[in-house]
């Protein structure tokens, strides 16, 4: 089974709404769906394009993102299929994720594609005319020296020693 989605303007606001950011547009998700061996879970794969706007982590402004993404994503009907066995288990980034469930036998694609961008986001979003952070001991050290250092406690010593 395939599938073609494309977001109407208004689902379009509904999902910037969701992720709680500035916008989203040109949302386009097609792919498709098949069952998985013996196991009967099933697999979804797909592509996901679409353009998201932050705000700057900076300045505030719009930041425009485009994404478009490769996903595949598991779903069972069977809830033992999500019990991990071994309470230790470090998953890998080449694993692939626990299997959703299905309740009701129906996929929520919508929320499917919810998730998918917002994997995608850019978690620092930065406008191209945000002033650039101190990353290093040098530019630190130099704005120390610029500004002064406030030691709080230079004189405690003198006062305790007063007694």
């Amino acid at each position: 089974m395939t599938f073609d989605v494309v977001a109407t303007e208004s689902e379009n606001a509904a999902l910037a709404k969701s992720l709680d950011i500035e916008g989203v547009s040109d949302v386009h998700a097609r792919g498709s769906l098949s069952r998985r061996g013996a196991s009967g879970q099933i697999e979804l794969t797909g592509r996901l394009t679409a353009t998201a706007t932050q705000a700057c982590v900076v300045t505030l402004e719009p930041v425009s993102q485009a994404i478009d993404v490769e996903f595949t994503v598991f779903y069972t009907f069977d809830p033992g299929d999500l019990v991990i066995e071994e309470a230790e288990k470090v998953v890998g980034m080449e694993e692939p994720d626990l299997p959703e469930l299905i309740v009701g036998s129906r996929l929520n694609l919508a929320d499917m594609i919810t998730e998918q961008i917002a994997l995608a986001l850019d978690p620092y979003p930065r406008s191209a005319d945000a002033p650039e952070l101190m990353d290093n001991e040098e530019t630190l050290e130099r704005a120390k020296q610029e500004q002064g250092v406030h030691k709080p406690f230079a004189n405690l010593k003198d006062l305790m020693n007063k007694k």
